[in-house]
């Protein structure tokens, strides 16, 4: 909220991730709008499909995102609705990859992405996650050309165990501690103990899950 010393006129934005922030979102325009005369409130949760990416505006040093969008339609996913097919964008410097789908871009915006990272101080973080059924053995040289802290990818139904135990193979020698793994549970009529056994299919092979529970598109939504 704008304090008793504020910065001189300029442009105020304020984006809101999740539905369920909207009214606070709301609150903070206001607040502002009092002060200055152009305050526009949107973001993911506006619906907004994204435009070019700036660093450091809305999200945290080291994040970088060069493309939108995605190709495929889940139905538990908003990106598809929101940002629509894959767009490229420019290259911006950071660590932390979080594409929705990095691996549906072409091979040469995909190897501008890894000539980049080859740059960064730091290793790199995939945590927009890495779709097993685009994963590649051309891939593996990139990733291998690189410092990784964590590569992430998704295990969101039994049916995508298959395409995850392929990754394995492509991704073997990796260490377990970077490989890292999504897994929506809990989605339609699956049971925890049938969430539970995949989880554990996932650790065996040799991912680290990460649980996350469906609750539905309505709960906490505007």
């Amino acid at each position: 909220y704008p304090g008793l010393i504020r910065p001189e006129k300029q442009p105020v934005r304020v984006s809101v991730a999740f539905t369920w922030d909207i009214p606070e979102g709301m609150r903070l325009r206001q607040a502002w709008a009092d002060y200055y005369d152009d305050v526009l409130i949107g973001g993911p949760a506006f619906g907004d499909p994204g435009a070019e990416f700036e660093p450091g505006r809305f999200i945290k040093a080291g994040v970088t995102i060069t493309s939108r969008g995605c190709v495929r339609q889940c139905e538990h996913c908003f990106v598809p609705g929101r940002e629509g097919k894959i767009r490229e964008l420019d290259i911006k410097d950071g660590w932390i990859v979080q594409d929705n789908n990095l691996l549906a871009c072409s091979r040469e915006h995909i190897e501008s992405v890894f000539d980049m990272l080859r740059g960064q101080k730091k290793a790199a973080i995939f945590s927009g996650g890495m779709d097993t059924r685009l994963l590649q053995d051309w891939h593996r040289p990139l990733i291998d050309s690189i410092r990784v802290h964590e590569l992430w990818f998704a295990c969101d139904s039994a049916g995508a165990i298959a395409s995850l135990r392929r990754a394995a193979a492509i991704l073997a020698g990796i260490p377990e501690r970077k490989r890292r793994c999504y897994v929506m549970i809990g989605f339609k009529d699956e049971t925890l103990k049938d969430a539970e056994a995949r989880l554990e299919e996932v650790y065996g092979l040799e991912f680290l899950p990460f649980a996350q529970l469906y609750r539905g598109k309505g709960e906490r939504t505007y």
